[in-house]
């Protein structure tokens, strides 16, 4: 500007400086303007955002109120009903009180008379149960007679029995006996001319195998009381299966096989025979034993007159003489099925006998085996 129209004098110099100035500022209140009117639309929107969350939020709070005011009636209602029904237990409870003191009135009136019937209850009851503790006693020492009684075995006459040891050379030994088994073993039984007498093979069987037991009264056997009872068997095999739950030194032979062979063989023979034996015996034994172990190698049962033995005498003297092929020597007990001379009327297996195998197996070193009574 200063080339095109000339050097500016001072003043000139100093407007267009103003000017310059007024245009700078102005430039600047524009810009300002713009930027306060971008703010003002800006706030205007949010502040039109905000009217709107306001109504929003009146409207929700209106209904919050309806509901409160909904809850604050139902509350109302139930305070009454409550209100209600305490005064209808109150009355209530008045009227129990009442049926209670009544109540009370007729239980103590009738406890006088119930007292005297109770007492004269009391008496029919004791006398009622003297009677049939009275009956009861005499019912069961009735059942126990019967009971011990029906095993009884009438006319069995006296019958002998023998028996001997003899070691390997033949020698006869007096000394204490026992069979020495594995665990388990089975003995082999072997009756010899059972095909002669086949009356007599069951009988063999029941003596040997049973595991039967019963019951006898002791004042049949004059070992006690009437009313207190013994356990006897009926078969060896019934009799040491319940040895043989007690530990011992050595086992306890209760597993028998019964074979029929006229060879002999066999760990414990039979023999039955119709011959009648030159010492009277009904039935003997005779055991084959290492002396120096004392044990029992085999044992040979001969079982005399055998056609002329009844039912009963035959399965006795068998059961006497099993007995010795076992071990066990005579009783000193009369009434024992083991005295050597063989007379009760009840010929089986008794508890005496049970324990003198045990003792006999848990090593009891004696000359005999006595079983007493």
């Amino acid at each position: 500007m200063q080339n095109k129209f000339g050097e500016l004098n001072k003043e000139q110099k100093e407007r267009l400086d103003i000017i310059a100035t007024n245009t700078n500022l102005l430039q600047q209140k524009i810009t300002d303007l713009l930027k306060q009117s971008a703010e003002k639309i800006s706030s205007d929107k949010e502040s039109q955002h905000r009217l709107k969350e306001t109504e929003q939020e009146k409207l929700v709070l209106e209904k919050l109120e309806d509901l409160l005011n909904n809850e604050i009636k139902q509350d109302k209602k139930t305070i009454y009903e409550l209100q209600d029904t305490v005064t209808k237990l109150n009355q209530n409870q008045k009227e129990g009180r009442q049926e209670e003191l009544f109540l009370d009135k007729l239980v103590k009136d009738e406890e006088g008379e119930n007292l005297l019937l109770a007492k004269k209850n009391l008496i029919v009851i004791a006398i009622a149960a003297i009677v049939v503790s009275a009956g009861f006693v005499a019912y069961s020492t009735y059942v126990v007679s019967v009971v011990g009684s029906q095993y009884k075995i009438i006319n069995i006459g006296n019958m002998q029995s023998g028996y001997v040891i003899q070691n390997l050379r033949g020698d006869t030994i007096d000394t204490w006996l026992s069979w020495r088994l594995v665990d388990g073993s089975t003995l082999n039984v072997n009756l010899i001319d059972g095909q002669k007498y086949p009356d007599k093979i069951d009988i063999v069987k029941s003596v040997i195998l049973s595991e039967e037991s019963i019951e006898i009264d002791d004042s049949l056997l004059h070992k006690g009381p009437k009313g207190t009872a013994s356990t006897y068997y009926i078969g060896w095999a019934g009799a040491l299966a319940d040895v043989a739950k007690n530990p011992t030194e050595f086992y306890i032979p209760s597993k028998f096989n019964l074979i029929e062979s006229q060879r002999g063989e066999g760990d414990i023979t039979i023999k039955l025979t119709s011959q009648s034996s030159g010492d009277g015996y009904s039935g003997f034994t005779k055991s084959i034993a290492d002396d120096a172990q004392n044990q029992i190698l085999k044992s040979e049962i001969t079982i005399y007159e055998v056609d002329k033995l009844s039912k009963a005498q035959f399965e006795t003297i068998l059961r006497h003489e099993f007995g010795h092929a076992l071990g066990l020597a005579h009783s000193t007990a009369t009434e024992d099925l083991m005295y050597p001379t063989i007379a009760t009327e009840y010929p089986y297996i008794s508890e005496c006998d049970v324990d003198a195998i045990i003792l006999l197996y848990n090593g009891g070193e004696k000359s005999e085996v006595i079983c007493e009574i």
